[in-house]
Protein backbone atom coordinates (compact mmCIF):
# COMPACT_ATOMS: atom_id res chain seq x y z
CA UNK A 1 0.00 0.00 0.00
CA UNK A 2 1.04 3.63 -0.36
CA UNK A 3 1.01 4.08 3.42
CA UNK A 4 3.43 1.23 3.84
CA UNK A 5 5.64 2.62 1.09
CA UNK A 6 5.72 6.01 2.80
CA UNK A 7 6.77 4.39 6.08
CA UNK A 8 9.53 2.49 4.32
CA UNK A 9 10.70 5.61 2.53
CA UNK A 10 11.02 7.36 5.86
CA UNK A 11 13.15 4.45 7.03
CA UNK A 12 15.21 4.56 3.84
CA UNK A 13 14.17 0.99 3.02
CA UNK A 14 12.40 -0.70 0.13
CA UNK A 15 9.66 -3.33 0.39
CA UNK A 16 10.82 -6.70 -0.91
CA UNK A 17 8.13 -9.31 -1.49
CA UNK A 18 8.35 -13.08 -1.36
CA UNK A 19 7.42 -13.09 -5.04
CA UNK A 20 10.44 -10.96 -5.92
CA UNK A 21 12.76 -13.11 -3.81
CA UNK A 22 11.37 -16.25 -5.47
CA UNK A 23 11.88 -14.78 -8.93
CA UNK A 24 15.47 -13.78 -8.21
CA UNK A 25 16.25 -17.16 -6.62
CA UNK A 26 14.53 -19.12 -9.41
CA UNK A 27 12.21 -21.02 -7.06
CA UNK A 28 8.54 -20.99 -6.07
CA UNK A 29 7.05 -18.56 -3.55
CA UNK A 30 6.12 -21.47 -1.28
CA UNK A 31 9.74 -22.65 -1.26
CA UNK A 32 10.93 -19.20 -0.20
CA UNK A 33 8.29 -19.07 2.54
CA UNK A 34 9.30 -22.46 3.93
CA UNK A 35 13.01 -21.61 3.93
CA UNK A 36 12.45 -18.30 5.74
CA UNK A 37 9.84 -19.48 8.21
CA UNK A 38 10.70 -23.12 8.89
CA UNK A 39 14.27 -23.65 10.17
CA UNK A 40 15.88 -26.91 9.02
CA UNK A 41 13.26 -27.33 6.28
CA UNK A 42 13.88 -29.93 3.60
CA UNK A 43 11.90 -27.94 1.05
CA UNK A 44 15.12 -26.95 -0.75
CA UNK A 45 18.72 -28.05 -1.04
CA UNK A 46 21.40 -26.40 1.07
CA UNK A 47 22.62 -24.50 -2.02
CA UNK A 48 19.14 -23.14 -2.80
CA UNK A 49 18.58 -22.16 0.84
CA UNK A 50 21.87 -20.27 0.91
CA UNK A 51 20.91 -18.50 -2.34
CA UNK A 52 17.62 -17.37 -0.79
CA UNK A 53 19.34 -16.15 2.39
CA UNK A 54 21.90 -14.23 0.31
CA UNK A 55 19.04 -12.36 -1.38
CA UNK A 56 17.48 -11.65 2.04
CA UNK A 57 20.78 -10.23 3.32
CA UNK A 58 21.25 -8.11 0.20
CA UNK A 59 17.74 -6.65 0.11
CA UNK A 60 16.99 -6.28 3.81
CA UNK A 61 13.73 -8.22 3.58
CA UNK A 62 11.78 -8.24 6.86
CA UNK A 63 9.47 -10.98 8.19
CA UNK A 64 5.80 -10.92 7.25
CA UNK A 65 4.43 -9.82 10.68
CA UNK A 66 6.42 -6.60 10.45
CA UNK A 67 5.44 -6.07 6.81
CA UNK A 68 1.74 -6.48 7.68
CA UNK A 69 1.98 -3.81 10.36
CA UNK A 70 3.63 -1.47 7.87
CA UNK A 71 1.04 -2.11 5.17
CA UNK A 72 -1.86 -1.31 7.48
CA UNK A 73 -0.05 1.49 9.34
CA UNK A 74 -1.81 0.41 12.52
CA UNK A 75 1.01 1.33 14.87
CA UNK A 76 4.51 2.83 14.86
CA UNK A 77 7.02 0.84 12.85
CA UNK A 78 8.83 -1.80 14.95
CA UNK A 79 12.58 -1.30 15.01
CA UNK A 80 14.65 -4.32 14.08
CA UNK A 81 17.47 -4.60 16.60
CA UNK A 82 20.95 -5.40 15.37
CA UNK A 83 23.25 -8.18 16.54
CA UNK A 84 26.98 -8.16 15.98
CA UNK A 85 28.96 -11.37 15.85
CA UNK A 86 32.54 -12.19 16.84
CA UNK A 87 34.23 -15.36 15.56
CA UNK A 88 36.81 -15.98 18.28
CA UNK A 89 39.54 -18.16 16.84
CA UNK A 90 42.54 -18.06 14.53
CA UNK A 91 42.00 -17.10 10.85
CA UNK A 92 43.16 -20.56 9.74
CA UNK A 93 40.33 -22.21 11.66
CA UNK A 94 37.72 -19.81 10.29
CA UNK A 95 38.81 -20.62 6.75
CA UNK A 96 38.76 -24.37 7.11
CA UNK A 97 36.19 -25.30 9.73
CA UNK A 98 32.41 -25.46 9.01
CA UNK A 99 31.82 -25.19 12.78
CA UNK A 100 31.82 -21.39 12.65
CA UNK A 101 29.69 -20.66 9.55
CA UNK A 102 27.21 -23.34 10.70
CA UNK A 103 26.60 -21.58 14.01
CA UNK A 104 26.64 -18.11 12.44
CA UNK A 105 24.08 -19.25 9.85
CA UNK A 106 21.86 -20.59 12.63
CA UNK A 107 22.20 -17.31 14.53
CA UNK A 108 21.26 -15.35 11.43
CA UNK A 109 18.17 -17.45 10.72
CA UNK A 110 16.92 -17.37 14.32
CA UNK A 111 17.60 -13.62 14.46
CA UNK A 112 15.44 -13.17 11.37
CA UNK A 113 12.56 -15.03 13.03
CA UNK A 114 12.92 -12.89 16.17
CA UNK A 115 12.95 -9.52 14.36
CA UNK A 116 16.72 -9.06 14.76
CA UNK A 117 19.29 -8.62 12.05
CA UNK A 118 22.88 -9.92 12.15
CA UNK A 119 24.58 -6.69 11.14
CA UNK A 120 28.25 -7.60 10.99
CA UNK A 121 30.57 -10.44 11.91
CA UNK A 122 34.08 -9.76 13.19
CA UNK A 123 37.03 -12.08 13.42
CA UNK A 124 39.02 -11.87 16.65
CA UNK A 125 42.06 -10.46 14.83
CA UNK A 126 39.94 -7.84 13.09
CA UNK A 127 38.24 -6.80 16.29
CA UNK A 128 41.57 -6.14 17.98
CA UNK A 129 42.94 -3.79 15.31
CA UNK A 130 42.60 0.00 15.84
CA UNK A 131 40.57 0.41 12.63
CA UNK A 132 38.10 -2.27 13.68
CA UNK A 133 37.85 -0.77 17.14
CA UNK A 134 36.89 2.57 15.60
CA UNK A 135 34.29 0.86 13.40
CA UNK A 136 32.88 -1.02 16.40
CA UNK A 137 32.68 2.21 18.32
CA UNK A 138 30.31 3.59 15.71
CA UNK A 139 28.04 0.57 15.41
CA UNK A 140 24.35 0.81 16.19
CA UNK A 141 23.96 -2.18 18.48
CA UNK A 142 24.47 -3.06 22.13
CA UNK A 143 24.29 -6.78 21.32
CA UNK A 144 27.18 -9.15 20.67
CA UNK A 145 27.33 -12.94 20.22
CA UNK A 146 30.80 -14.48 20.54
CA UNK A 147 31.38 -17.82 18.79
CA UNK A 148 34.39 -20.03 19.49
CA UNK A 149 37.41 -20.11 21.77
CA UNK A 150 37.45 -16.91 23.75
CA UNK A 151 39.70 -15.56 26.51
CA UNK A 152 37.58 -14.28 29.41
CA UNK A 153 40.21 -11.58 30.04
CA UNK A 154 39.01 -9.82 26.87
CA UNK A 155 35.47 -9.53 28.20
CA UNK A 156 36.20 -6.30 30.08
CA UNK A 157 37.01 -4.40 26.90
CA UNK A 158 34.02 -5.96 25.11
CA UNK A 159 31.65 -4.80 27.85
CA UNK A 160 32.76 -1.20 27.31
CA UNK A 161 31.08 -1.34 23.91
CA UNK A 162 28.39 -4.03 24.14
CA UNK A 163 25.79 -4.11 26.90
CA UNK A 164 24.44 -7.59 26.11
CA UNK A 165 26.97 -10.36 25.37
CA UNK A 166 26.31 -14.05 24.77
CA UNK A 167 29.15 -16.56 24.37
CA UNK A 168 28.58 -19.72 22.30
CA UNK A 169 31.16 -22.48 22.36
CA UNK A 170 32.62 -25.69 23.73
CA UNK A 171 34.37 -24.28 26.81
CA UNK A 172 32.77 -23.33 30.11
CA UNK A 173 34.11 -19.83 30.82
CA UNK A 174 34.68 -18.24 34.21
CA UNK A 175 33.15 -15.04 32.93
CA UNK A 176 30.25 -12.73 33.81
CA UNK A 177 28.20 -13.15 30.65
CA UNK A 178 25.46 -15.37 29.29
CA UNK A 179 26.79 -18.65 27.87
CA UNK A 180 25.36 -21.31 25.56
CA UNK A 181 27.58 -24.37 25.80
CA UNK A 182 28.13 -27.88 24.66
CA UNK A 183 30.76 -28.52 27.32
CA UNK A 184 33.48 -30.61 25.72
CA UNK A 185 35.30 -31.09 29.02
CA UNK A 186 32.69 -33.74 29.75
CA UNK A 187 32.51 -34.90 26.12
CA UNK A 188 36.24 -35.70 25.96
CA UNK A 189 36.22 -37.16 29.46
CA UNK A 190 33.47 -39.55 28.39
CA UNK A 191 35.28 -40.37 25.16
CA UNK A 192 38.33 -41.55 27.11
CA UNK A 193 35.97 -43.93 28.93
CA UNK A 194 34.44 -44.96 25.59
CA UNK A 195 37.88 -46.07 24.37
CA UNK A 196 38.83 -47.61 27.72
CA UNK A 197 35.70 -49.77 27.68
CA UNK A 198 36.83 -51.03 24.24
CA UNK A 199 40.19 -52.24 25.60
CA UNK A 200 42.23 -49.18 24.58
CA UNK A 201 44.89 -48.21 27.13
CA UNK A 202 47.25 -46.06 25.02
CA UNK A 203 44.89 -43.15 24.36
CA UNK A 204 46.31 -39.91 22.95
CA UNK A 205 45.02 -36.37 22.43
CA UNK A 206 45.73 -33.81 19.69
CA UNK A 207 44.56 -30.27 20.43
CA UNK A 208 45.27 -27.09 22.36
CA UNK A 209 46.38 -27.10 25.98
CA UNK A 210 44.75 -25.10 28.76
CA UNK A 211 41.17 -25.47 27.58
CA UNK A 212 38.22 -27.69 28.42
CA UNK A 213 38.91 -30.48 25.95
CA UNK A 214 42.49 -30.88 27.18
CA UNK A 215 41.37 -30.91 30.81
CA UNK A 216 38.60 -33.38 29.99
CA UNK A 217 41.19 -35.72 28.47
CA UNK A 218 43.30 -35.64 31.64
CA UNK A 219 40.22 -36.16 33.82
CA UNK A 220 39.16 -39.11 31.68
CA UNK A 221 42.56 -40.75 32.14
CA UNK A 222 42.35 -40.20 35.89
CA UNK A 223 38.90 -41.74 36.18
CA UNK A 224 40.02 -44.77 34.18
CA UNK A 225 43.13 -45.21 36.31
CA UNK A 226 45.49 -44.40 33.45
CA UNK A 227 48.52 -42.20 34.20
CA UNK A 228 49.02 -39.21 31.87
CA UNK A 229 51.89 -39.61 29.45
CA UNK A 230 53.52 -36.48 27.91
CA UNK A 231 54.21 -38.38 24.69
CA UNK A 232 50.47 -38.98 24.26
CA UNK A 233 49.61 -35.28 24.25
CA UNK A 234 50.38 -33.13 21.21
CA UNK A 235 49.67 -29.41 21.28
CA UNK A 236 48.93 -27.75 17.94
CA UNK A 237 48.61 -24.05 17.09
CA UNK A 238 45.42 -24.26 15.02
CA UNK A 239 42.61 -26.79 15.19
CA UNK A 240 42.77 -27.37 11.45
CA UNK A 241 43.52 -30.12 8.94
CA UNK A 242 47.14 -29.07 8.75
CA UNK A 243 47.35 -28.98 12.54
CA UNK A 244 45.97 -32.51 12.68
CA UNK A 245 48.33 -33.71 9.97
CA UNK A 246 51.42 -32.38 11.72
CA UNK A 247 50.14 -33.36 15.15
CA UNK A 248 49.54 -36.99 14.19
CA UNK A 249 52.96 -37.25 12.55
CA UNK A 250 54.56 -35.92 15.73
CA UNK A 251 52.48 -38.29 17.84
CA UNK A 252 53.43 -41.37 15.85
CA UNK A 253 57.09 -40.39 15.80
CA UNK A 254 57.03 -40.33 19.61
CA UNK A 255 55.10 -43.52 20.31
CA UNK A 256 53.85 -46.16 17.88
CA UNK A 257 52.07 -48.06 20.69
CA UNK A 258 49.15 -45.63 20.64
CA UNK A 259 45.87 -47.33 19.72
CA UNK A 260 43.36 -44.44 19.95
CA UNK A 261 43.50 -40.70 19.32
CA UNK A 262 40.98 -38.05 20.38
CA UNK A 263 41.19 -34.96 18.15
CA UNK A 264 40.01 -31.57 19.42
CA UNK A 265 37.71 -31.10 16.42
CA UNK A 266 36.76 -32.83 13.17
CA UNK A 267 39.08 -30.82 10.94
CA UNK A 268 41.98 -31.94 13.13
CA UNK A 269 40.73 -35.53 12.84
CA UNK A 270 40.65 -35.31 9.03
CA UNK A 271 44.26 -34.12 9.04
CA UNK A 272 45.22 -36.91 11.45
CA UNK A 273 43.62 -39.47 9.13
CA UNK A 274 45.65 -38.10 6.22
CA UNK A 275 48.87 -38.46 8.25
CA UNK A 276 48.06 -42.11 8.94
CA UNK A 277 47.54 -42.75 5.24
CA UNK A 278 50.86 -41.09 4.38
CA UNK A 279 52.68 -43.13 7.04
CA UNK A 280 51.01 -46.41 6.15
CA UNK A 281 49.16 -46.72 9.47
CA UNK A 282 45.84 -48.52 9.07
CA UNK A 283 42.72 -46.85 10.50
CA UNK A 284 41.01 -48.38 12.47
CA UNK A 285 42.95 -51.68 12.44
CA UNK A 286 46.06 -50.15 14.03
CA UNK A 287 44.74 -46.91 15.44
CA UNK A 288 41.27 -45.48 16.09
CA UNK A 289 40.47 -41.79 15.51
CA UNK A 290 37.58 -39.68 16.77
CA UNK A 291 36.83 -35.97 16.28
CA UNK A 292 34.46 -33.42 17.77
CA UNK A 293 31.51 -31.46 16.22
CA UNK A 294 30.19 -34.09 13.75
CA UNK A 295 30.44 -31.77 10.74
CA UNK A 296 29.34 -33.21 7.34
CA UNK A 297 32.96 -33.47 6.12
CA UNK A 298 33.67 -36.53 8.30
CA UNK A 299 31.22 -38.58 6.26
CA UNK A 300 33.07 -37.93 2.99
CA UNK A 301 36.47 -39.42 3.84
CA UNK A 302 37.59 -43.04 3.99
CA UNK A 303 37.14 -44.42 6.50
CA UNK A 304 34.28 -42.26 7.74
CA UNK A 305 35.35 -40.62 10.99
CA UNK A 306 33.61 -41.15 14.31
CA UNK A 307 32.77 -37.90 16.06
CA UNK A 308 31.23 -36.37 19.16
CA UNK A 309 28.02 -34.80 17.91
CA UNK A 310 27.64 -31.16 18.97
CA UNK A 311 24.20 -29.54 18.29
CA UNK A 312 25.56 -26.57 16.33
CA UNK A 313 22.21 -25.40 14.95
CA UNK A 314 20.56 -25.47 18.37
CA UNK A 315 23.48 -23.59 19.92
CA UNK A 316 23.04 -20.72 17.46
CA UNK A 317 19.29 -20.58 17.99
CA UNK A 318 19.61 -20.69 21.77
CA UNK A 319 22.14 -17.86 21.70
CA UNK A 320 19.66 -15.56 19.98
CA UNK A 321 16.82 -16.61 22.30
CA UNK A 322 19.01 -16.00 25.35
CA UNK A 323 20.01 -12.58 24.02
CA UNK A 324 16.37 -11.67 23.30
CA UNK A 325 15.34 -12.76 26.80
CA UNK A 326 17.99 -10.53 28.37
CA UNK A 327 17.05 -7.55 26.17
CA UNK A 328 13.40 -7.99 27.13
CA UNK A 329 14.22 -8.16 30.85
CA UNK A 330 13.57 -11.87 31.20
CA UNK A 331 16.76 -12.36 33.21
CA UNK A 332 19.43 -10.12 34.68
CA UNK A 333 22.00 -12.46 36.18
CA UNK A 334 24.38 -14.35 33.83
CA UNK A 335 22.98 -17.71 32.76
CA UNK A 336 24.65 -20.84 31.44
CA UNK A 337 22.75 -23.18 29.15
CA UNK A 338 24.40 -26.54 28.52
CA UNK A 339 23.26 -28.59 25.53
CA UNK A 340 23.83 -32.37 25.21
CA UNK A 341 26.36 -34.27 23.09
CA UNK A 342 26.67 -37.88 22.01
CA UNK A 343 29.20 -40.08 20.25
CA UNK A 344 28.45 -41.01 16.64
CA UNK A 345 30.29 -44.23 15.81
CA UNK A 346 31.64 -44.67 12.30
CA UNK A 347 34.33 -46.73 10.62
CA UNK A 348 37.36 -44.96 12.12
CA UNK A 349 36.95 -46.62 15.52
CA UNK A 350 37.03 -50.23 16.68
CA UNK A 351 37.84 -52.13 19.89
CA UNK A 352 41.51 -52.70 20.58
CA UNK A 353 42.65 -56.23 19.79
CA UNK A 354 45.64 -56.05 22.13
CA UNK A 355 44.56 -54.66 25.51
CA UNK A 356 47.19 -54.04 28.14
CA UNK A 357 46.94 -53.16 31.78
CA UNK A 358 49.20 -50.11 31.61
CA UNK A 359 50.09 -47.41 29.13
CA UNK A 360 53.25 -48.20 27.25
CA UNK A 361 55.94 -45.68 26.54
Amino acid sequence: SSAASDVYKRQGRRIMTLKEIAKEAGVSISTVSRVLNQPNTKAASAQVQERIWNIVRKTGYVPNPVARELRHALQPTPVMQSIYGLIACSPGEVRDDPFFPRIISSIEQEAFQSNFVLKYTYSMLEFQTPAAARQSGGCDSDNLIIVGRFQPSLLTSMKKRFRNIVYVGLNNLEAECDQVLCDCFFAVRDTVRYFYDRNHRNIAFIGAEQEGRYRGYLEGLRLCGLPPCPEHLVQINTLSMDGGLQGMKQLLSQNRNITAVICANDMTAIGALRACKELGVQVPDEISIIGINDIPNVRYVQPKISSIHVPLDEMGKMAVRTLADRINGGHQLPVKISLPYHIVERASCMPCARPSGNMQT
